[in-house]
């Protein structure tokens, strides 16, 4: 069971760097609230970050590194605010008794790695993006808007994935990064990191027309986007250590941005190729009201008909997805049968 911090914890956790880790994983962020905000502003802001019209947050450190760094500052948290943390082992929890949806170590930790190479002085092009829980919507814009913000950028590396050893070669299907990088990168991490195909969506898959090589980086949360989600200290203060010892010059390139494999399928603005004709707009007709077309519009579910496609050939792995983040059969029923859906 979760517990508050005893005395000697409070003073472990002061002493070490992941303090501030515990201090951010406080505020709770949806999209476009006041605590999103004021968290940019306390945390990233002072760094000598520039924000930008979508809300992204950018800095950049060194004038010749080709790496783009990136986390997200929304968390899926369904009321903002403050909660109150705890420690169990290991795991930073929400603590007994609050209140809340997630602990939001998704995205949190990877803007807290971000933040403590900036402090160290890793170079790279910083991206702080804005509203990736409803849809990338920051990294959408960027890629459609900003391209120029790319040149020189061989490698985009996220910080926002589950577990300990991921290096992501594939989000929703379609190839995003080389084996051959994914292995260069996972030979400075710690805890045997190795290459993974089973990514689902961060802002990093927005930039694969942009970026040869588009990664995702466990940082050592679990069951993310429910109560019972948990973050490693360890874990996190292992990754901390290792990038902030980073040498981009041993990376290695060898997808070519745009780059389509053969067991790459289309998918919405992700791939930016396929089917145009079941894209965007056929997804609007199928969602009738605003709300839904608000959350739907973005690139995470930007073309409804592959996921049903992607569902159907795939229904042992779409059960597995659906049960780490907390989806019971009950509710996949509630709200298949709210909506009147009918397969």
């Amino acid at each position: 069971m979760s517990r508050a911090l005893s005395k000697r914890e409070r003073k472990i956790v002061r002493d070490n760097p992941v303090n501030t880790l515990a201090q951010m994983l406080q505020t709770m962020r949806p999209a476009n609230s006041h605590s999103v905000n004021s968290f940019v502003d306390n945390w990233i802001m002072p760094l000598g970050a520039k924000l930008d019209y979508a809300g992204n947050a950018i800095l950049r450190i060194g004038d010749n590194s080709r790496v783009l760094w990136s986390s997200h500052t929304d968390t899926v948290h369904r009321n903002e605010g403050m909660q109150r943390i705890s420690v169990n082992g290991d795991m930073f929890k929400v603590a007994h008794g609050q209140a809340s949806s997630c602990l939001g170590a998704d995205c949190t930790t990877g803007v807290w790695l971000m933040r403590e190479m900036i402090l160290s002085g890793v170079n790279g092009l910083y991206v702080f993006h804005a509203s990736e829980e409803v849809g990338g919507i920051g990294s959408a814009w960027l890629a459609k808007n900003n391209a120029g913000l790319f040149d020189g950028i061989d490698y985009a590396i996220a910080f926002d994935r589950k577990g300990y050893d991921s290096v992501i070669t594939h989000q929703w299907g379609g190839r995003c990064a080389s084996d051959a990088f994914a292995r260069s990168i996972a030979l400075q991490l710690p805890n045997d990191y190795r290459t993974d195909d089973t990514g689902t969506f961060t802002d990093t898959a927005n930039y694969t027309d942009l970026v040869g090589e588009c990664t995702n980086l466990s940082v050592g949360y679990f069951a993310q986007h429910t109560s019972s989600e948990t973050q490693s200290i360890s874990h996190a203060l292992a990754l901390r250590d290792a990038m902030l010892s980073f040498d981009e010059t041993k990376l290695v390139k060898a997808r070519v941005a745009g780059e389509l494999d053969a067991d790459t399928w289309a998918w919405g603005s992700y791939q930016g190729k396929g089917n145009k004709a079941m894209r965007k707009a056929s997804l609007y007709d199928y969602y009738d009201d605003y709300e839904d077309r608000g959350r739907y519009s973005a690139s995470y579910c930007d073309d409804y008909f592959a996921l049903a496609d992607y569902v159907q050939a795939n229904p042992d792995g779409v059960a597995d997805f659906l049960e780490t983040y907390g989806i019971s059969l009950k509710d996949l029923r509630d709200h298949i049968d709210g909506k009147g859906w009918k397969g």
